[in-house]
């Protein structure tokens, strides 16, 4: 059941697969659809004649798809336009608002949540402080609360939901992949979600969203392969090849943080030692300043109060942030000797920190990486900066709506 005064549209999303061969045949249909609406997407205002040139479908296939989509309000008609040799074809262009979709990235320090329109218009923002959780169930409550709270704030105004993303840190088990069940807090969020909202509800890890959001968005959208590095609280990876993102056998690539490559020997609460996440991240900075005994013991500070202290030129300071430019050098160095990528692109919440840790990183990467290899690799700091986690939530329920990748070939066949 849905929120009250909260209008869903509950089947522009579908991520079951079809069990009867009557199923299959609507889904096979369905997919159709959605490919024809991503191209009016991409390309619109676009006629049905280059939309069916463009997919590589017959005409009267795409016409009578493209009516189905205008009747749905997916799409709208441009008016006909005569000239001296007759009526031109007429045009379609999405219709952006006939849809919204909700992101919400929860992350160690705060949780932001972002509401867009079908054609990538953010409609709403909310930011709250992150709690400290004891159990899956307060991390559940804390999400569902988040959301109706901010759903309210926009009931009047919204277009129908058709989806809800949320990104979380660490490892997301697959029932589909793996001989396990979700998570907890997996399971607290998506039936919580799913019995306020009626709606599909997608929970996936932080850094893999944060890749599909480079792809929809900012300045990685013209690149085919790439890593993208989430520097929070902790450190995760998002991989891209051929414009696909790369989630491994179980869905847990991109763990980086959890090669040695941090303080020789230090423990990681993961049971390891000497682990990159306790060196070149938030937490990580953070431990160093404490160890340093920068702050007064009783004073709350971050990475970002570390590194305001290094512009100032403290020395301690600087110290700690090359500690951290170090680490991060050595894992985008082997990063790049791995993938070869086009691209290693920097972003997360202490990516702001950037002008006191780059340039070492960069000395550091020159000193340690194969010249051929990194002189082809762009190494950037995403414009998105630390809105790339929320987007990225967000650019998740966009691209399964538009795609039909989340359907294996073999159910529909």
């Amino acid at each position: 059941m849905s929120l009250p005064g909260i209008r869903t549209r509950q089947v522009l999303l579908l991520l079951n697969n079809p069990d009867s061969p009557a199923e299959r045949t609507a889904e096979k249909r369905r997919i159709r659809k959605h490919q024809v609406l991503d191209a009016i997407r991409r390309y619109g205002p676009i006629a049905r004649v280059e939309i069916a040139r463009k997919l590589g479908f017959n005409l009267p296939t795409v016409s009578g798809l493209v009516d189905e989509l205008v009747r749905d309000g997916l799409a709208i008609e441009s008016e006909p336009r005569r000239t001296a040799i007759g009526r031109r074809p007429i045009p379609v262009s999405l219709n952006p608002h006939a849809a919204c979709v909700l992101g919400v990235d929860l992350g160690k320090i705060v949780t932001v949540g972002l509401i867009m329109n079908l054609g990538g218009t953010i409609l709403g923002r909310m930011e709250k402080s992150t709690p400290t959780f004891s159990s899956a169930a307060e991390q559940g409550q804390w999400v569902q609360d988040f959301v109706r709270e901010f759903l309210s704030q926009h009931a009047e105004t919204l277009p129908p939901l058709a989806g809800v993303g949320v990104a979380l840190p660490g490892f997301i088990y697959r029932p589909e992949r793996a001989e396990r069940h979700l998570t907890p807090e997996v399971e607290e969020i998506q039936r919580r979600l799913e019995d306020d909202l009626g709606v599909p509800i997608i929970v996936d890890n932080d850094a893999q969203m944060m890749a599909l959001g480079a792809l929809w968005f900012g300045n990685a959208a013209d690149y085919q392969t790439f890593c993208i590095l989430n520097i929070g609280y902790g450190i995760g990876m998002g991989t891209v090849i051929d414009r696909v993102v790369y989630q491994g056998h179980f869905g847990h690539a991109g763990e980086i943080g959890h090669i040695p490559f941090g303080e020789a020997g230090y423990p990681c609460y993961c049971g390891g030692h000497s682990c990159l996440e306790n060196t070149a991240s938030g937490s990580g900075v953070e431990r160093m300043a404490r160890e340093a005994a920068l702050f007064p013991a009783d004073k709350i500070f971050s990475a970002l109060d570390v590194a305001d202290l290094a512009r100032k030129g403290d020395a301690k300071a600087v110290e700690i942030w090359n500690a951290f430019a170090t680490a991060l050098a050595r894992a985008i160095g082997t990063v790049i000797t791995l993938f070869n990528p086009q691209a290693v692109i920097l972003a997360g919440r202490y990516t702001r920190c950037s002008d006191v840790f780059f340039d070492h990183m960069m000395d550091q990467l020159r000193a340690t990486t194969f010249p051929a290899l990194l002189n082809e690799t762009d190494i950037v700091v995403s414009d998105l900066k630390e809105n790339a986690g929320p987007l990225g939530t967000c650019a998740c329920i966009l691209h399964h709506i538009f795609s039909a990748s989340h359907i294996p070939a073999v159910a529909v066949v």
